[in-house]
């Protein structure tokens, strides 16, 4: 008796050891008071943006399919070992833009996020080739696609085995259909449309009071030889096809570009704030659901007013690094992992802000699903507007640091995007929108600004 007392003390001693180890109280401390807070808005006061003298553009642009030959994982809710079937191809999208000496991409994949293993790939490369080119990155965000390019423990559980051979492969193409949209560009003129569709998206947080954003964006660059490209945002998940299905898809997005390459010869989407938002008002079966929703998205851009920008514009450019403090994974109301179990399974907290305002236009990536309604109570449009200026902000630039929804949430809600996967605590929404207004006022503001 007493040996068996002895071993059921030192278990309870062993198990409270590994609590104390791995779990932490989660973090209420003020954000001002939060020293990564203060480092950031310093860093953000500091920021020198990098703008060009008006000059006309020049614009090209490629795609490739990134489907291999072979059956990869699947990544989106529920972990896919691998896919069965394609219902249509999925892609990577680059837009260039030159002026001067440098260049100017935008990168989009229809993929769940753009992975980080294959930024920082591109990235080290177009270091070694040292030339003057800005990257801006984004995804669809498409739930039926790829998986299998996160190599953290966390990634391959939930993401599929790690495909090195693939990841290599994809940046590798990325870098030469970079060059070949870079020399296929040809002297442009661009525009921007936006078109209110909230009838199409609804806040999956807060169904009855919660805000959203419900307006599709874009630029549509017309070139000398009256060729067209489009770069197209809106804030609804693209998560239609059912979540057990194993056919790939780049769900409304996908149908959405191809809709609009009937008419134009390029289109791009990039995912919006879609940290709370999900599609709304399509039934069906789910490639009706899909067909339907990108018929209607296609219509509001169809009928949107173009707002022309000067022959020459200048070009604002900018990668911020985001400070972060410890990581805070709830795994109950009050507790989290531990920061540096976190970092063991997922990897530390890293990621930015792009930045690329084109004449009047600006365009924020953030590292995250962020959400729309952010934007609304913030009155971060008007804000921009007010400044003569038009804002699109978009998700999943090439990092990935969980869900920014509204803070009040944190305290009230039970749902997924606020418990498993907000990964930075109880007052990143206000951080972000912080961030997002210091660049929104501290960025240009031209003499002709948009109607």
């Amino acid at each position: 008796m007493k040996r068996f007392i002895k071993w059921l003390l030192g278990f309870v001693f062993a198990l409270l050891a590994l609590a104390v180890a791995l779990i932490a109280p989660i973090n209420h401390t003020p954000l001002a008071k939060q020293s990564f807070h203060q480092t950031m808005m310093q860093r953000l006061h500091d920021t020198q943006l990098s703008t060009s003298t008006p000059q006309p553009i020049e614009v090209g642009w490629s795609k490739f399919n990134i489907i291999p030959s072979y059956s990869m994982p699947m990544a989106g809710y529920t972990p896919k070992d691998k896919y069965e079937s394609i219902h249509d191809s999925v892609y990577c999208r680059v837009l260039a833009i030159n002026q001067g000496t440098a260049t100017y991409f935008v990168v989009s994949a229809d993929l769940m996020l753009f992975p980080p293993v294959i930024k920082t790939r591109i990235e080290s490369e177009l270091q070694k080739q040292n030339k003057n080119y800005f990257l801006y990155l984004t995804a669809t965000h498409t739930h039926s696609s790829l998986g299998g390019w996160d190599p953290s423990a966390v990634g391959r559980i939930t993401l599929g085995t790690y495909h090195s051979e693939w990841v290599e492969t994809v940046s590798m193409q990325i870098i030469a259909q970079l060059e070949l949209a870079r020399a296929s560009a040809k002297p442009a003129k661009l525009s921007y449309f936006e078109q209110e569709a909230k009838e199409y998206v609804e806040n999956r947080l807060d169904g009855t009071n919660g805000k959203v954003d419900g307006k599709i964006r874009g630029v549509e660059f017309t070139r000398a030889d009256s060729s067209r490209g489009i770069l197209v945002s809106y804030s609804a998940h693209p998560t239609t096809v059912e979540l057990l299905s194993r056919i790939i898809s780049g769900d409304y997005p996908n149908a959405l570009t191809d809709q609009l390459e009937q008419k134009a010869d390029f289109a791009l989407f990039m995912a919006g704030m879609v940290g709370s938002h999900r599609l709304k008002g399509v039934t069906g079966t789910d490639f009706q659901r899909i067909d339907s929703a990108a018929d209607r998205l296609h219509y509001k851009i169809e009928i949107a007013p173009r707002s022309p920008l000067p022959d020459s514009i200048a070009i604002t450019s900018a990668h911020i690094p985001i400070a972060f403090g410890p990581s805070q994974l709830r795994i109950a109301n009050e507790w989290k992992v531990r920061n540096w179990a976190f970092n063991s399974l997922v990897g530390s907290l890293q990621g930015e802000l792009t930045v690329l305002q084109l004449g009047n236009i600006l365009l924020i990536g953030t590292p995250c699903d962020f959400s729309g309604e952010i934007f609304v109570n913030k009155e971060l449009e008007a804000q921009a507007a007010r400044l003569g200026k038009k804002v699109i902000i978009t998700s999943f630039n090439g990092n990935y640091t969980g869900y920014v929804t509204d803070d009040r949430y944190y305290e009230a809600g039970n749902e997924e995007e606020v418990m498993a996967l907000n990964w930075v605590g109880p007052y990143f929404g206000e951080y972000y929108a912080e961030m997002l207004t210091h660049v929104i006022r501290h960025s240009p503001t031209t003499s002709t600004p948009l109607p």
